[in-house]
Formats: C-alpha cells, structure tokens, sequence
C-alpha cells in the first residue's frame, strides 16, 4: 500500500535543466568544462509550458496568426504612406475671392491685366477681376463670340473678338471706355466673305497678322487644279 506522500510526489513535476541553444558533449572530465557555459543553463517550469494543440486547432492558430502578421504588415505600410504624405510639402490652395453666375454659357475667355474679356451669345462683356464686376458689354451682333484675343499695350488693351462666321473685329480699351476701330474682314457680298482661321497680334500691338480662308479662294484653287489634271 503507497502512502499519499509518496503518491503526491510522483503527481508533482519537477523543474527541467534545460541548455539554451546547441547541445554538445561534454569532455569525460570536469575540469575542462567551460565555466561560460554555466551561463547557458537556466530552470524551466513544466507548470507554464504550453501544450500542443491538436489538429484542426493548431491549423487554425496557424491561420489566425499568419492573418494577424499580413494585417499588421498592412497597418504599418498605410502609416508609412500616411506619414510620407503628412512630410511632402502641401502646395498653396487659393479659395475663389468671388464667384459669378452667367445666364447663358460663355464660349470663350481671355484674361489681360486686371480684366477678364467674356464671350458668348451676340457679343462680349468684361469684367473686373478685383470685384467680379461688369464694366462693360458689347452686344451688338446678331452672332455668338466663339472665341477673343486680348493683348497689352501698357495702360490701353487691344481686343479682337472672333464671330461664329469667322469675322473679326478689333476694339480699343483705356481708361475713358471701350471703343470700336475696325472689322477686319466682313464683305457686303457672302460670295467674297473670308472667315479668320488664325490670328497673331506683337507684343506691343504695333503689328497683327491674320490668316483668312474664303469661298474665292478656294475656287481659285479648285480651277487652278482641273486645269492641271486636264493637261
């Protein structure tokens, strides 16, 4: 019959004394022994060992860890990009000073000194670009503004605005108001009207060049071509 002392001793579990790291054998004598080697040497609690989990556990705590890694790698990746982003200098943002609304949609815009020159349905209107304010309109066609130059002569503007027929006209702006000089290519006959297909004007405004296609010279050409291919 075993006494409960000796019974309760065989339940307990006593201490490891376990090596960290590689094992070696040990020479037959002690006093070649390595006295470092005592350093290596530590006590392990069976008490906090952990067991082996059993299948499929020990596959699901794979998983949830190898998820768990990939969802950190993550997190640190979106507060590197996070941080970059915080460090890259921010480019100035310039809110609208003022805001306006137009009854029917511009076609076109120029903008020259402290004045932006509008077009849109029978004509073009300026404004000023400190108040957002009409100063003035022109709306004496019976056309649509497709497109307007605007060039700078020191204190004067010179405008050319372009109709949908391709007609053009220049305009004067100074401090006493808007003024009208010329129309470059309108024809009291259709037959000979040209239409503007490209416009140049120097800086300064001494000289302006423009380049018209009309109906004529286009039956010039045609001519000149069947007489060619008739030879």
């Amino acid at each position: 019959m075993s006494s409960p002392i000796g019974s309760r001793a065989q339940k307990m579990r006593l201490p490891l004394f376990t090596q960290k790291g590689l094992l070696e054998v040990l020479s037959p004598t002690e006093k070649d022994w390595s006295k470092d080697d005592e350093e290596n040497y530590v006590f392990k609690d069976p008490a906090q060992e952990l067991d082996s989990l059993p299948q499929p556990y020990r596959m699901i705590n794979k998983l949830v860890s190898l998820l768990f890694d990939r969802s950190w790698d993550i997190i640190q990746e979106r507060n590197r990009l996070r941080e970059a982003e915080l460090n890259r200098i921010q480019p100035t943002i310039y809110s609208p000073v003022f805001e306006s609304e137009f009854s029917k949609t511009p076609n076109c815009m120029a903008i020259v000194q402290d004045y932006v020159f509008i077009g849109g349905a029978k004509g073009f209107s300026i404004y000023n670009l400190y108040d957002a304010k009409r100063i003035y309109v022109w709306d004496k066609l019976k056309v649509d503004v497709m497109s307007i130059w605007a060039t700078d002569l020191g204190s004067e503007i010179l405008i050319a605005p372009v109709d949908e027929t391709g007609i053009v006209r220049l305009f004067y702006l100074c401090k006493d108001g808007l003024f009208f000089i010329k129309t470059i290519n309108e024809m009291d006959d259709t037959n000979r009207q040209t239409a503007l297909v490209k416009m140049e004007i120097s800086h300064g405004g001494d000289f302006a060049a423009f380049l018209l296609q009309g109906k004529i010279n286009q039956r010039l050409i045609r001519k000149s071509r069947f007489a060619v291919s008739s030879r």
